[in-house]
């Protein structure tokens, strides 16, 4: 087994997770079968997304768990070999790593664009559903949420979205409705749901 400490790893597409308080449930889609997962176990994978390093991963589960960062290196290395060897978890590309970064650091006064590689599935007139195929992650949104989605066409900044919205919703605050808009974007933006759109992202390095 190569050494893991600097690979990047988020969970396998092939499979889904269940969390408790003591722990979690993995279901492996294609066998059916289901791990059950220690509550170290869990949060190691709930701090697997896709962006930070093994040893990024250990620095806060010795944080979390009062342990020195050795030990916690030592216990997630061990743990993502096993999880490796059951396609629990799998190792991120290092240009899905480098676009995510990419899109989660850029300006909230950006133009913003939804990630073209995220698929919608709108559910009527209660919001929306958002899978990501490149970290595996799913977003539930309302339909205030879905409608801040369809807004970031590449055309507009945050403020002009949450402008858009006050002429939606007349009743709202202003200043709610800012720091919601703000809020959303940031939110969406740090999980690779949304970007910085192309034109603006070359003037920007200009």
């Amino acid at each position: 087994m190569d050494d893991l400490s600097d690979k990047i790893l988020a969970l396998s597409s092939r499979v889904a997770m269940e969390t408790f308080d003591d722990g979690a449930l993995i279901l492996h889609l294609e066998e059916r079968r289901l791990t059950e997962l220690n509550l170290v176990a869990q949060k190691i994978l709930t701090l697997s997304d896709g962006k930070c390093t093994a040893h990024q991963v250990a620095r806060e589960l010795a944080s979390e768990f009062e342990i020195a960062e050795s030990e916690a290196l030592t216990d997630t290395l061990e743990l993502y070999a096993q999880l490796l060897s059951q396609a629990i978890v799998e190792i991120v590309q290092p240009d899905h790593a480098e676009k995510e970064k990419r899109m989660s650091d850029q300006p909230i006064t950006s133009r913003l664009a939804r990630n073209p590689d995220v698929v919608l599935r709108e559910e009527d007139e209660d919001g929306g559903l958002l899978f990501n195929p490149d970290t595996n992650q799913i977003k539930v949104l309302n339909i205030t949420g879905l409608y801040i989605w369809k807004q970031c066409d590449g055309t507009r900044t945050a403020p002009e979205i949450a402008n858009t919205l006050l002429s939606e919703f007349e009743d709202a605050p202003a200043e709610q409705i800012g720091a919601d808009v703000r809020e959303f974007i940031e939110g969406m933006t740090q999980t690779g749901f949304i970007g910085v759109a192309e034109t603006a992202a070359r003037g920007m390095s200009n």
